[in-house]
């Protein structure tokens, strides 16, 4: 019983834990998208990655709206 609370406990945090992250990490794209050099299509895919991140995040999805944005900031030299 206790490992099934302590799990469930842990589960939460880390959910909790992803979604304070998103927002932090959108701003973070958002304020390097206007100076990046970048190609059209590269720039267009940042874009699409951070729309697909926010909407993740939206749906609850954080650790996969932590992994989109990730790509972008990739792709964004962050």
């Amino acid at each position: 019983m206790k490992k099934t609370l302590v799990m469930t406990s842990l589960m939460v945090c880390s959910s909790l834990a992803f979604a304070h992250g998103c927002p932090g990490e959108m701003k973070k794209i958002d304020e390097r998208m206007p100076s990046a050099k970048l190609s059209p299509a590269d720039m267009s895919k940042a874009k699409d990655l951070r729309t697909k991140g926010e909407q993740l995040h939206k749906d609850g999805k954080h650790a996969e709206s932590m992994s989109t944005l990730g790509e972008a900031k990739k792709l964004l030299g962050i």
